[in-house]
């Protein structure tokens, strides 16, 4: 038999989950109606207009915490400064502090975490920073040598 504690943590996300998904149908129709709405405003105007013609934008969620670029420029700078390997956490309170930003709960923290993460995997696909070492999910970074990548 099952913990009645997990059945009911699974049995709470599943019901999240579930509304997500009618929250997200029902924008979809909503989104839906706008476009027929809109198609059939263009046809009164131009009745042989190619729809098929249009360009369509995507939307990008903007960094709330970051201008663009601003955010490997800080972690190459705060390594540079540390001139020593780097936990990513330490990483993380080094640039909340250059930012003077302070979060109220954890959701706040983890996502702003979550975007000096995926700044530094941006960095290393660039070939500036390198992983040095990992202990648990912890992860160590440096600068990366630029001598050791031409010899």
């Amino acid at each position: 038999m099952a913990d009645t504690h997990v059945i009911s943590a699974l049995s709470k996300k599943r019901g999240e989950l579930l509304g997500s998904i009618r929250h997200y149908k029902q924008l979809i129709q909503s989104l839906d109606k706008d476009l027929a709405t809109i198609d059939a405003t263009i046809r009164i105007f131009e009745p042989d207009f190619k729809f098929g013609s249009t360009k369509i934008v995507n939307k990008h969620k903007r960094n709330r915490y970051f201008e663009t670029g601003e955010d490997r420029r800080l972690i190459l700078e705060a390594l540079k400064e540390k001139s020593e390997p780097t936990r990513t956490d330490d990483l993380s309170d080094i640039i909340m502090n250059k930012k003077a930003l302070n979060f109220d709960n954890d959701y706040e923290l983890k996502n702003f975490r979550k975007s000096v993460i995926s700044a530094l995997s941006t960095l290393e696909k660039d070939n500036l920073v390198e992983r040095v070492d990992k202990i648990g999910l912890v992860i160590i970074w440096k600068i990366k040598d630029l001598n050791s990548m031409y010899n």
